[in-house]
């Protein structure tokens, strides 16, 4: 769990407005008292529109796996405490994989859950993450870049055959051992 901080992700902090903000949040229909949770906090736009609506008997719980977005989103709360005042509802973040909520919550103690699922702009924006193709960067591409092995390593360690099949899983790719085995050959 994340304790709010006063500093984002080297001391500055990141404004993002996300897609579909309205749209997700009036589909939620948050009642001010309530239990939500935001699944992927990120840089915390939904979150902030979720907190506005929730009063301070409210409950936000946010998860993240990736440090940078935790830190910029506490920086965002932030602001929102300073705002809002005695109006702040209580927001507890985690910073874990959405997967692990059962823990951190009974399923029926929650009003409303929003998921907004993959890649984020944060990530793609920022090269050294190595999310892109567009850059010249190291081959990252971990969500949270303390943990687990990089794609670089994955490409250059992992055996053929698990290389053909995580392509196959996570890109859908029919050619999969054909690709891993020339990934292979190349090493």
């Amino acid at each position: 769990m994340e304790e709010i901080a006063p500093q984002g992700a080297h001391g500055r902090s990141r404004r993002h407005v996300p897609v579909l903000l309205e749209e997700a949040i009036e589909f939620l229909r948050i009642l001010p008292g309530g239990t939500y949770m935001d699944a992927t906090l990120g840089l915390g736009g939904h979150s902030e529109a979720i907190a506005r609506r929730l009063g301070p008997e409210g409950h936000l719980i946010a998860f993240d796996r990736d440090p940078e977005a935790i830190e910029s989103a506490a920086v965002r709360f932030v602001a929102l405490r300073a705002e809002l005042k005695e109006q702040m509802p209580r927001i507890t973040i985690h910073a874990a994989a959405f997967a692990e909520a059962a823990s951190w919550a009974e399923p029926q103690s929650v009003d409303g859950i929003l998921a907004d699922f993959g890649v984020s702009s944060l990530q793609l924006d920022t090269a050294d993450r190595g999310f892109s193709f567009q850059a010249d960067a190291p081959l990252d591409m971990r969500m949270d870049p303390r943990s687990g092995m990089t794609a670089e390593q994955v490409v250059n360690q992992v055996s053929e055959e698990d290389l053909a099949n995580l392509i196959y899983k996570f890109g859908e790719e029919r050619r999969s051992r054909r690709i891993a085995r020339a990934i292979v050959r190349a090493r």
